[in-house]
């Protein structure tokens, strides 16, 4: 967590950690909290076919609270306000669950849903990369930027969301803008300007996107589609 909230980016620090030591200095730089949400198996029986709100129940009763784990609050009523609260403290948004349902394990269950808010934000198109399998020969991802002083600063990449009709129309024009340098001022992953085609910043489109992260980037963005409407000069970075 960071000032009390979730945070996936700091989370990042702790994953795909698997030497020993490496594991240890990160568990002291960037200490976890589990936060225990449901309860599957208990005095040696299996709960998963009990309702939901029963299962909650048996966990509250347990009062499993310490140092690095605790059990937070369910809310049984009134989710609107839960997800106004959610929005209030700038939380990436909440999960909501059938309380007569069972748990399923090993899928993706219908009587789970997260319910997040997205936040739409104009971009300017600095660079992409060539797709693979069945996008060879198209944009697999486009590079984007927002205007700041002193250039084009990176705000992330997009690989979701484009359909067959847009990318065969985004990549000749993207061919046709081609620059030999990065148009961005800022510095970005490696792993994302290897390989990367620049282009002039001249193309201005939207996605949307969960938070930005602490440097400047934003998670999870999904293309929504070009914007011939507006300029680079108009693009502004919309905060949370």
């Amino acid at each position: 967590m960071q000032n009390g909230r979730p945070s996936f980016s700091a989370l990042q620090n702790r994953m795909h950690v698997s030497k020993a030591d490496a594991a240890r200095k990160a568990a002291r730089q960037y200490p976890i909290t589990l936060l225990l949400f449901d309860l599957l198996h208990l005095d040696g029986s299996s709960t998963l076919q009990l309702p939901f709100r029963q299962r909650r129940e048996l966990l509250r009763e347990l009062e499993l609270r310490g140092p690095n784990w605790l059990t937070p609050p369910s809310y049984d009523d009134d989710g609107a306000s839960v997800l106004a609260a959610s929005r209030e403290q700038g939380l990436e948004g909440v999960v909501a669950k059938r309380l007569d349902s069972a748990y399923q394990p090993g899928m993706r269950s219908p009587v789970w849903r997260k319910i997040t808010d997205l936040m739409a934000q104009e971009v300017v198109i600095g660079g992409w990369r060539m797709g693979e399998g069945k996008r060879a020969g198209v944009v697999g991802a486009l590079l984007l930027g927002i205007p700041q002083d002193g250039g084009l600063a990176f705000a992330g990449s997009v690989g979701t969301g484009f359909n067959d009709a847009e990318l065969a129309v985004l990549t000749p024009r993207l061919k046709a803008l081609g620059r030999k340098t990065s148009p961005f001022v800022t510095d970005m992953p490696r792993e994302r300007a290897k390989g990367a085609k620049w282009v002039e910043p001249e193309l201005v489109a939207e996605v949307v996107f969960r938070q930005w992260t602490p440097d400047g980037r934003m998670r999870f963005p999904a293309w929504r589609g070009l914007r011939p409407d507006k300029s680079p000069e108009e693009v502004r970075r919309v905060e949370q």
